[in-house]
């Protein structure tokens, strides 16, 4: 099984959410799992070290993780591969992207029409006073593609660059948020008028800009590649659905403090990013991404699945240790295209990295040691009202 290369932050993280089953949720992962983390009096969890995770490395592996961890069963077990189909939709839809790629936006001096591109500051007010989603500057907008309110649009042909209009309209009753039935005003001020030049998707065209000499050789090496992507996520879920039983069979009593620090201060300096990188409040993102699961939660999650894949490590002789570390790393760094370990521990920190190696190692066991059964993604994931079945339990 190929390393699935991840490339957002997160995946840094020790894996919480695969905790929640990675998508699917099975009938184990909506059983009370097996597996607690206690909080032993010894442990001392009742405060947190300020513990700067980018100088952590093996040394807070250092202790026994028999005293922790008994593992259960973890081999052999049974799990589904969804085995995935690409359709024609999906490479027709991959084939478009070579057409966007190509295509032109020419300035005009004429007035916007629909299927021009415009630049546009816009500002949108309620009661005099702007609301939250309604202004931005320098937005570039594809007229008559419904992207916005018809009527925004529509206001907006027929002008040129330099013009501006203002103008009042109302949301639908069924828009999406509280704006629903709402009456604002907009002020807009074109920047630029762009033609758009779109090439016609031909042989010829396919030719000029790509390695292929037809449509057909394209959109094979499109379905080829789409598949070989589509095999490698089914596999990562497949073996995210082991670990989750490994997790689940396995009891872990207490763990050592120092590293539910370290995992802790990791996990905080991991959400607070993403909070930042989606322009979030920290706790508005905790509630609108993570379910409003806690820091301390997620920690605990964080441990029970780090302890089980370090006691299945070392009972199969493939743990990570100084010694091998940078060999190991190896792959790692390719994958998140860096030139050196150096500079990914720089951006990661040493302690992320180890415990992402770790996980890996033991997804890839773990995978190659199960009992897969193929189904059809259908079976695997359940349809549309199984799944609003599903959400309406949780």
């Amino acid at each position: 099984m190929k390393k699935k290369t991840l490339i957002m932050v997160m995946a840094l993280a020790i894996g919480v959410f695969t905790m929640a089953g990675c998508g699917k949720d099975s009938k184990e992962a909506k059983e009370e799992a097996k597996t607690e983390v206690t909080k032993e009096e010894e442990s001392g969890t009742e405060e947190v070290a300020d513990v700067d995770v980018s100088t952590v490395g093996f040394e807070v592996f250092d202790y026994d993780v028999k005293e922790y961890v008994t593992l259960g069963d973890y081999k052999n077990l049974s799990v589904q591969y969804p085995v995935p189909v690409v359709s024609d939709e999906d490479v027709e839809m991959e084939a478009s992207y070579l057409v966007d790629e190509n295509t032109e936006y020419k300035d005009v001096e004429r007035a916007a029409e629909n299927g021009d591109c415009v630049n546009i500051d816009y500002t949108g007010t309620m009661n005099g006073e702007e609301f939250e989603g309604g202004s931005d500057t320098n937005y570039d907008l594809i007229l008559g593609d419904g992207e916005f309110l018809e009527d925004f649009e529509n206001n907006i042909v027929g002008k040129k660059a330099g013009e501006s209009v203002t103008f009042k309209t109302t949301f639908p009753e069924d828009y999406y948020d509280d704006m629903a039935g709402k009456e604002v005003e907009f002020t807009i001020t074109v920047n630029n008028v762009s033609e758009v030049v779109t090439p016609e998707y031909t042989d010829a065209f396919v030719a000029e800009v790509t390695e292929y000499d037809s449509i057909e050789a394209y959109e094979d090496s499109i379905r080829e590649e789409l598949m070989i992507t589509a095999q490698e996520d089914a596999a990562l879920m497949t073996a995210e659905d082991v670990l989750l039983k490994a997790v689940e069979n396995a009891t872990v009593n207490g763990y050592p403090q120092e590293l539910y620090d370290v995992a802790y201060q990791d996990n905080v300096v991991t959400y607070e990013s993403y909070a930042e990188m989606f322009g979030m409040e920290f706790d508005d993102f905790m509630t609108d991404f993570m379910g409003g699961e806690t820091i301390e939660s997620l920690t605990e999650k964080t441990i029970q699945e780090l302890l089980v894949t370090q006691a299945i490590a070392e009972a199969e002789g493939f743990m990570l240790t100084e010694e091998n570390y940078a060999n190991e790393a190896e792959t790692m760094v390719a994958d998140y295209e860096y030139e050196t370990l150096e500079e990914l521990e720089a951006d990661y920190g040493k302690f992320a990295v180890i415990s992402t190696l770790l996980r890996d190692k033991t997804l890839n066991f773990l995978y190659e040691s199960a009992d897969v059964e193929e189904v059809s993604e259908d079976e695997y994931y359940g349809d549309e009202e199984d799944m609003e079945m599903l959400e309406t339990e949780e």
